[in-house]
């Protein structure tokens, strides 16, 4: 965790346990806040060198858990390694915790939205629901399209048929025994990974979660698989809002779509796209000189 920093626990509307965490510019006066949306299973303490960017730049940082991950409350506590939302519609409330808190907090205006990989998908529907809550969006790696790792068929076959998978109460089903979830990070060494070609980067997210297991995540229902890919279907439906918006494609992407994201926003004149040469799914976790051509890139967007 960088110095400086505090961490916040507030509840949702719904009642959820969020972990919250701000770090506010030191000895100048702060030109804007970044609120930084994580990806799936993510947690504050991962992108603390992209905070630290930020902060250098004169920008306060607000970030969040997600329900279900890092230290924010789980659906199930007796059995705290499995993820569960009904709907998408969960993680716009955790949102709204955070967006509360940074009007109490007088977090300085403008205000950036900066996301990662899902924490785009989350991003992308803040944007349509409300257009001007932020100055301008930078969405990275983004999961607008197919999850590249389950076959389409079986995708439309989820959606289709969620009403009768909830009526034989099979939607809290997970694909792995909850006990034995190891962090993907955990379980594959770094040659196979494909978040970074960075193995300083690699190896210090492999020590942050073998040395904080309170931090992983879990397996995902059959439920939670449901609600995001009804929500990239949706969203892949609706017009998006005419405001400022740069889209940051990973050249060796293997996670998500990137076919996909140009199919939903490569019509729109005011999207900026850019593809970062040699980088894989997490760009600001890549090698030195991928991580800084990134920043510069969107800190110029956003200044």
């Amino acid at each position: 965790m960088l110095e400086s920093g505090q961490s916040i626990f507030r509840k949702s509307k719904d009642g959820r346990k969020i972990r919250i965490a701000i770090w506010k510019v030191k000895n100048k006066k702060a030109i804007g806040t970044i609120f930084f949306l994580n990806g799936h299973r993510e947690f504050v303490e991962k992108y603390s060198e992209t905070f630290e960017f930020f902060l250098k730049k004169r920008f306060n940082v607000i970030t969040l858990d997600w329900r279900g991950w890092g230290l924010s409350g789980r659906p199930f506590p007796s059995q705290p390694k499995i993820q569960h939302i009904s709907s998408a519609a969960e993680y716009q409330l955790d949102l709204d915790a955070t967006i509360s808190l940074a009007k109490q907090k007088n977090l300085t205006p403008p205000w950036h939205l900066v996301a990662h990989s899902l924490g785009c998908l989350l991003g992308l529907r803040r944007l349509v629901l409300e257009p001007t809550c932020f100055k301008n969006y930078t969405f990275l790696s983004p999961l607008w399209g197919n999850m590249i790792s389950m076959p389409i068929p079986i995708q439309r076959y989820l959606i289709k048929y969620e009403k009768i998978l909830r009526f034989l109460k099979l939607t809290q089903l997970t694909n792995q025994n909850p006990k034995k979830y190891k962090p993907y990070s955990l379980k594959v060494n770094f040659k196979e990974n494909t978040l970074t070609s960075d193995k300083k980067q690699f190896n210090r997210l492999q020590t942050i979660l073998t040395e904080n297991p309170e931090l992983h995540s879990g397996t995902p229902t059959l439920s939670y698989l449901i609600a995001i890919l009804k929500e990239i279907d949706e969203l892949n439906r609706v017009d998006v809002p005419n405001t400022k918006v740069l889209v940051l494609l990973a050249e060796q992407e293997k996670i998500t779509d990137n076919k996909a994201v140009n199919r939903l926003i490569g019509k729109y004149d005011f999207v900026n796209i850019v593809t970062i040469k040699k980088a894989q799914h997490e760009i600001l976790i890549e090698k030195k000189e991928i991580r800084s051509e990134a920043l510069k890139i969107i800190h110029e967007f956003i200044k």
